[in-house]
């Protein structure tokens, strides 16, 4: 009877285990159900490129002088950082035989004026020959541009200021013999700068006469100065593929000098890209992929990214404008995987 009571027991045991697994099959079992996701349609923007250039400031106008003959210096009319006008006398080199040869030439012009109307009254009353009358005219013709070879001789002995502006350092000093080769010294027109840098042509179309930008002088990241394009080269610089740009800033406090440096900062769009969510981009040992939903079916696209943005990201991948992309539910999906959208209902 004791085995018969074991077989019984034994039985039991079997049943009820047999029972449990007949339990879990219809708990598990019942093939591949479609995972709840949330999705969104793919859409596209264009990337944000950020160039930093370096510039370079000049003056709105600039010049460096140097005489026209080379002499003696009689004066020096000015001091560096002197503000001065157009038309002023900065050196004065020696112009005394030029001032001889000046005050001649006019002696004689008037006394070729005087010949020639005494002559006109002789011819007009028949006393003379025409070809008399002709040779004084000429004679007066000549003096008078013998006045002016004397007046530009004389002209070239007093250099000027060619436009108002600021004079630089000098180092001519009245006494000394210069010549046509030693520099005066710089005028600087500086109550307008130019910033003069090189551009990348993918941003030309962002460059249009009149637009603004922001530069920075290279000394303080801080400091941000408004700028506004004035020039544009007419062609890209083949080797590098940059295109030479010119703006101008107000400078009337006159904080800034021509040749320092400034950060021109340019921000331009480029190619357009898909955009992800971030919570959709996964990561395997194989890089970045997202998952789109086709024809029902959970799809890896393995992507590259391209930029991050706020809250997004721009990817490059083999997606196209409107796929599925799935955004919520990625974490627990499998490639080839029935997919379905979660209502309102099914997420609570």
């Amino acid at each position: 009877m004791q085995w018969l009571n074991r077989l019984v027991i034994i039985g039991t045991l079997v049943t009820c285990a047999g029972g449990t697994s007949v339990v879990h099959a219809q708990q598990w079992g019942g093939g591949d159900r479609a995972a709840l996701v949330v999705m969104q349609p793919v859409g596209f923007e264009r990337v944000q490129r950020y160039v930093e250039s370096v510039g370079y400031a000049e003056a709105k106008r600039s010049v460096e002088l140097y005489p026209a003959v080379s002499d003696l210096v009689l004066e020096v009319n000015f001091q560096p950082g002197q503000q001065v006008e157009k038309g002023d006398v900065l050196v004065r080199l020696d112009d005394r035989q030029q001032q001889v040869d000046l005050q001649r030439a006019r002696i004689q012009l008037e006394d070729a004026e005087r010949t020639l109307k005494r002559l006109t009254t002789s011819r007009q009353q028949g006393a003379i020959a025409q070809s008399e009358l002709d040779v004084a005219m000429t004679a007066r013709d000549l003096l008078k541009v013998a006045v002016r070879e004397a007046e530009v001789a004389y002209e070239d002995r007093q250099v000027r200021a060619p436009f108002d502006g600021i004079v630089g350092i000098t180092d001519v000093e009245a006494g000394d013999r210069i010549t046509t080769q030693t520099l005066i010294t710089t005028i600087d027109q500086r109550q307008q700068l130019y910033i003069d840098f090189n551009a990348p042509e993918a941003a030309i179309e962002l460059l249009q006469d009149g637009a603004e930008l922001v530069v920075r002088p290279w000394t303080s990241r801080d400091t941000k100065i408004a700028a506004e394009i004035v020039e544009i080269d007419s062609r890209v610089d083949i080797t590098n593929r940059t295109i030479r740009v010119r703006a101008a800033i107000d400078n009337s406090n006159d904080l800034y000098r021509p040749g320092m440096s400034f950060r021109v900062a340019l921000a331009y769009q480029g190619d357009s890209y898909a955009v992800v969510p971030e919570a959709a981009l996964m990561w395997s040992a194989d890089g970045a992929y997202v998952w789109v939903a086709k024809d029902g079916k959970a799809q890896r696209v393995n992507v590259n990214i391209q930029q991050r943005l706020e809250g997004r990201i721009l990817v490059s991948g083999e997606l196209q404008l409107g796929d599925n992309l799935i955004v919520e539910g990625v974490q627990t999906i499998r490639n080839g995987q029935s997919v379905r959208e979660a209502t309102a209902e099914a997420q609570l």
